[in-house]
């Protein structure tokens, strides 16, 4: 029996197969200490979920965690504080199989909506496989789950392989990425779904949030945007486990859990096939590739491969990651591809180029080992890796403390003298990673609290005393601050004016006006300070103080640093030594800037850490760059959508939303755009350029132009290209390989295409007599060896087309010539008055089957023959003509030395006579008894 990958495949491998068990509880150890390279600790913090249960997590604006559970549970995990259930959804949760995906929506603070993936029951012993966006009700604190939107429903056939990752993009597109859901114990030749367009199985989707193809997939059709093939960006997995988006390309990056032997990972560019079930890896796999549906099936490396096992370089259930976009890691891990392996506890790291091409392969072996089960990556705000430990439930941060930022703790307190009650605030402490905080309060009588804010009544013997803030970070990093205070004196009063819930554009004016009280001093002056808090996306924060002030009012000039916020504090401090502060955070006023361009290409916004989108700030001014070469490696930068040619320009934000599109000029562009002969033959485009796959194409009033990495640009047009299309096109016979050419003889014209998968190479010829026709495969290699059109054939006057037993395949030509196929014999040539004979003998299915040799000249020079697969031939001499001759006539004559014995050319077909059947030669005859089967040859 085969054996099972990926949580079986996932949630349920072979190795952890207890999780199959029903009503197993608790967890097991972890196996031994983990193995990590110099400076790096693990730290672990709470899911929500248990041990063999966590299948996804994903982080909210404000830190905190949603997570989901196989057996059907939605937890929230605050920043501090217990995690609470929001949901428990019905589920079916077979092998790997149960609610396994979440993603949060990129507008998340005001739609509060989220995807999840899950299986569930249906009527009749069926589940089904569904992925739906759904709303988190509460405010602040998220509370439950309602408006269920279904995006995706697709029939399950086996307890694996189903929806296996969601990604939400910033752009608010979803991806989504699909298993075969065949049978993983044996053969199942309805795996072969994974290669059918028309099917979502087996499939990376692309769609919008209401669940619909995304113009710009590859097989989208402005007609049929909810077909399955609108939605398709890739195809041929088998159970893609996990995926991410590189922050450069946009392009996913994919982990491919294997069958037998190889585990890969895929950047994946649109129209991809993956090819399996017929490959794997980089290898046929045994058994399927046999099957007619993989015929041809040409798989798209991965990007890397590892084979299963349990060595030091194995791995049997492969996990894809993220990309490390931090920057407190070593440089090595700059820009590093993470993923891992659930069953082996791996991680490894690898990088590419902004074409998708490995620059650093992955360590052999792994330098992260003994790690726990990693089954989803995400980042931290300071873009430490986190992932998912199946084996214990936990989320697991992969961090370097020697380059962590200390927290930086800010205390405020109010007193109430009646009680001698002192409230303590800390809620202005940040931490200029991102990282979440604890609060631990010293209150200088010698008890102490935790609590971002607390209430202390001090004794009637403590005048004056100095409290103490400690904030710390997940990483062990920590900061004091003391707050003095006096339990019997009233604490200042200090109310703000401020701007209130506005945003600010760059160098916008924030007025806040502050006005402070004492009971027992009075009204007291009011000092000012800023501080400007940098956190690009949330990722990497810092802070650096603006200019101080003094007096009733502040004014000042939103900052210019992008991502940035204005923390403005007014503080005074009264008689006795208490301190009173008030903080008001002017936010930036923000608009999406995206970068597209019209082939996949490298673009990125350096200031936010290269991406190709991002929320950024009105009226800020930065930089944005273009790659030069797009990822096909072929199409160069032409110029930006508002028409500047320079690969980095810089931009200031508008007072909306900006998308800035960057123009490549492709293969096609180019090659129109240099030959002025071309353009006047082909006329003017009548469409925009078509990516399908690995093949582009754009039309013309008169013709096409198609391009692939392995062909160039090449033109075809007029008849030639309505056979083409009329047959297939590009995605039968491949992209052209050739113009359309003249042939040598001036009366004819053609087209090449490459070797292809169901036509291996092949051509299109036309004539005015002929029309087009195409020839390929081994008939089109027998005509070319007999010289093309030149030869003894002339043109094709019909397709390559099925017998009638459907056991062969031909084409006839116009010299009164044909070729016929069949696996067995071979293409093979017959032309003349011997094919005369054989169609008048009823071709392949009459007494002679199909050529077994094409054409021949007898030794003499004096005729010429075919022989056929029934035991047959038919000889040609000028005086003779064609005459057929088989079965035990034949026989004899072959022993007597045919044409060279006495008997010399045959004058007859075999023919019926009293006594049997008969063939006449030039220097006599053969008869054959009916009666006895005695063969007897006389001379005339």
């Amino acid at each position: 029996m085969t054996r099972s990958r990926a949580l079986t495949h996932t949630f349920a491998a072979l190795s952890i197969s207890l999780l199959l068990l029903p009503g197993w509880v608790g967890a097991p150890e972890a196996t031994g200490v983990p193995t990590l390279p110099s400076g790096f600790v693990l730290r672990d913090q709470p899911s929500g979920q248990a041990a063999f249960d966590l299948t996804d997590f994903a982080y909210l604006p404000d830190g905190s965690v949603l997570s989901t559970g196989k057996s059907g549970k939605v937890a929230w995990v605050p920043v501090t504080g217990q995690a609470r259930t929001l949901a428990t959804l019905p589920v079916h949760a077979g092998g790997d199989l149960g609610l396994v995906g979440l993603a949060v929506a990129p507008d998340f603070a005001t739609s509060r909506q989220i995807y999840l993936a899950r299986s569930f029951d249906t009527s009749g012993g069926a589940f089904t496989m569904r992925v739906a966006r759904w709303t988190v009700t509460g405010t602040d604190v998220p509370t439950g789950l309602a408006n269920e939107r279904v995006l995706v429903d697709l029939p399950g056939f086996y307890d694996v392989h189903g929806v296996t990752g969601l990604v939400a993009a910033a752009d608010g597109t979803l991806w989504i990425s699909i298993g075969d859901a065949a049978d993983f114990t044996r053969m199942d030749p309805g795996a072969l779904r994974s290669l059918d367009l028309d099917q979502l199985y087996g499939k990376i989707l692309h769609v919008t949030p209401d669940g619909a193809g995304v113009p710009g997939n590859p097989y989208y059709s402005v007609s049929a945007p909810d077909s399955n093939r609108s939605k398709v960006f890739s195809s041929g997995y088998r159970s893609p486990f996990r995926f991410s988006l590189d922050p450069r390309l946009g392009l996913p990056v994919v982990g491919d859990v294997g069958w037998n032997t190889w585990e890969e990972v895929d950047v994946v560019k649109p129209g991809a096939n993956h090819a399996w079930p017929c490959w794997e890896g980089n290898a046929p796999t045994p058994g399927y590739s046999g099957l007619a549906g993989c015929a041809g099936v040409v798989n798209t490396p991965p990007i890397t491969a590892y084979h299963h096992g349990s060595g030091a370089d194995e791995g049997n259930s492969v996990t894809a990651g993220i990309v490390y976009s931090g920057s407190s890691y070593p440089d090595e891990y700059r820009g590093a591809f993470f993923f891992g392996d659930y069953v082996t506890q791996k991680i490894w790291t690898m990088t590419y180029d902004s074409q998708g091409r490995l620059v650093q392969p992955p360590q052999r072996p792994p330098k992260f080992t003994g790690v726990g089960g990693p089954v989803k990556f995400a980042a931290a705000a300071n873009g430490d890796i986190v992932y998912a430990d199946i084996h214990t439930g936990n989320l697991r941060r992969l961090s370097y403390p020697g380059t962590n930022a200390e927290p930086v703790a800010v205390a405020t307190s109010s007193t109430d003298p009646s009680t001698r009650t002192v409230t303590f605030d800390g809620t202005g402490s940040y931490d200029f990673d991102g990282d979440p905080l604890t609060y631990q309060w010293d209150f200088g009588d010698g008890t102490s609290q935790a609590g971002v804010r607390v209430s202390h009544a001090y004794g009637t013997g403590v005048t004056r005393a100095t409290a103490r803030l400690t904030v710390t970070d997940r990483l062990g990093a920590s900061d004091g601050t003391d707050v003095v205070v006096v339990p019997g004196n009233h604490s200042p009063e200090l109310v703000l004016t401020d701007p209130g819930s506005r945003t600010f554009a760059v160098g916008e004016p924030v007025v806040v006006g502050a006005v402070a009280t004492d009971a027992e001093d009075g009204v007291l002056p009011v000092g000012w300070t800023t501080l400007i808090r940098h956190c690009p996306e949330e990722a990497t924060c810092h802070a650096h103080p603006g200019p101080p002030g003094s007096g009733p009012v502040l004014t000042t000039p939103f900052t210019d640093h992008q991502d940035s916020r204005v923390e403005i504090t007014a503080s005074v401090t009264d008689s006795a030594g208490v301190t009173s502060s008030r903080t008001y955070v002017a936010m930036p006023r923000e608009h999406r800037l995206t970068l597209t361009s019209n082939v996949p290409a490298a673009l990125g916004i350096p200031a936010e850490g290269g991406v190709g989108t991002a929320m950024v700030t009105e009226g800020a001014t930065f930089e944005v760059v273009a790659e030069e070469i797009a990822a096909d490696g072929a199409s160069t930068f032409a110029n930006w959508s508002d028409g500047r040619t320079s690969r980095t320009v810089t931009i200031t934000v508008p007072a909306h939303d900006l998308t800035m599109a960057a123009n490549y000029l492709t293969p096609i562009d180019k090659r129109y755009r240099d030959e002025p002969a071309l353009r006047q033959r082909l006329g003017a485009p009548t469409g925009p350029e078509v990516t399908d796959g690995t093949v582009r194409y754009r039309p013309y009033t008169n013709g096409r132009l198609y391009w692939s990495t392995e062909t160039g640009v090449k033109e075809i047009e007029g008849q030639i290209l309505a056979k083409y299309l009329g047959l297939g096109g590009h995605r039968k016979f491949g992209p052209p390989a050739t113009d359309e050419t003249a042939t040598p003889d001036g009366t004819g014209r053609f087209n090449h295409f490459p070797d292809w998968p169901g036509t291996l190479r092949s051509s299109i010829y036309w004539t005015p007599s002929t029309g087009a026709h195409p020839v390929y495969g081994r008939i089109r290699v027998k005509w070319e060896a007999l010289g093309w059109e030149t030869g003894p054939l002339g043109y094709p006057t019909t397709d390559e087309t099925s017998t009638p037993d459907g056991a062969g395949r031909f084409n006839h030509f116009s010299k009164n010539a044909s070729i016929y196929y069949t696996v067995q014999t071979d293409a093979h040539a017959i032309w003349g008055r011997i094919r005369v004979r054989w169609e008048a003998l009823g071709w392949e299915t009459g007494p002679l089957g199909y050529p077994t040799t094409d054409e021949t000249s007898t030794p003499d020079g004096a005729g010429r023959f075919n022989h056929f697969t029934k035991a047959g031939s038919v000889y040609w001499t000028p005086s003779t003509d064609s005459h057929a001759i088989y079965g035990a006539i034949r026989q004899r004559w072959a022993a007597l030395g045919w044409e060279r014995s006495y008997l010399r050319y045959p004058t007859t077909d075999e023919f019926t006579i009293l006594i049997g059947r008969q063939n006449s030669f030039q220097g006599g005859y053969v008869t054959w008894n009916r009666s006895t089967g005695q063969v007897i040859d006389r001379r005339w």
